[in-house]
């Protein structure tokens, strides 16, 4: 990924977005080109230097088996808030339009998870996105065996991340008056993630004088 040094956000910054966006893009080198998969990864920031992702695929997938198989690293991409930039929201209309965007890409070998650890993770999942529901679905809602059914049409696996990289693009490479104008309009959006965008221009671009 191209991160100029003025776009490059803090480790701490980096691990906050993958917990906050969990919803990723998998990424492997298959024989007959590139396999990649959607789905929810969970960060684990206490095992490994820059945290351990862990998630779970179909087995009727075919990307299951590249994923099992490969020797070389698994790509994990992540999006934060993102937004198109139209020109006309410059004061001066002499900036062409842009994205302000945020993004973080892991790199690391999977290792395979038993079905004990897998059952544990989906239920940390499913506790940390049934969150925002009043009386939200709990795994104890079925008995063990529905539970233990679904298991087996699937398997998980983990990801100790070995290389790390974010990219905040939240216009501090443009002048100050200019980035905090789209951070304006931004903030007036209806999309509740181009308020939370507003938010971080306004912090990314902080104490800067032009």
């Amino acid at each position: 990924m191209f991160v100029r040094p003025c776009w490059k956000p803090h480790k701490e910054e980096i691990l906050d977005l993958i917990d906050r966006y969990p919803w990723a893009l998998v990424i492997n080198n298959g024989g007959n080109g590139p396999c990649a998969t959607n789905m929810p990864v969970l960060l684990d920031r206490t095992r490994g230097e820059h945290g351990t992702l862990v998630g779970h695929i179909a087995r009727a997938n075919d990307h299951g088996e590249v994923l099992k198989s490969s020797d070389s690293p698994t790509l994990v991409i992540f999006h934060g808030p993102y937004s198109y930039v139209t020109g006309s929201w410059y004061p001066n209309r002499d900036m062409p339009p842009t994205v302000y965007y945020t993004a973080v890409h892991c790199y690391g070998k999977v290792r395979l998870q038993s079905n004990q650890e897998l059952e544990h993770w989906l239920e940390v999942l499913t506790n940390r996105m049934e969150q925002p529901f009043p009386n939200g679905w709990k795994m104890t809602d079925i008995d063990q065996s529905g539970v233990t059914r679904r298991l087996n049409h699937i398997f998980g696996f983990e990801i100790e991340i070995e290389r790390l990289e974010g990219k905040f693009k939240l216009g501090q490479d443009e002048p100050r008056k200019d980035a905090m104008s789209v951070a304006d309009k931004l903030a007036n959006a209806e999309d509740p993630s181009h308020r939370i965008l507003s938010e971080m221009v306004c912090r990314y671009n902080e104490g800067r004088k032009t």
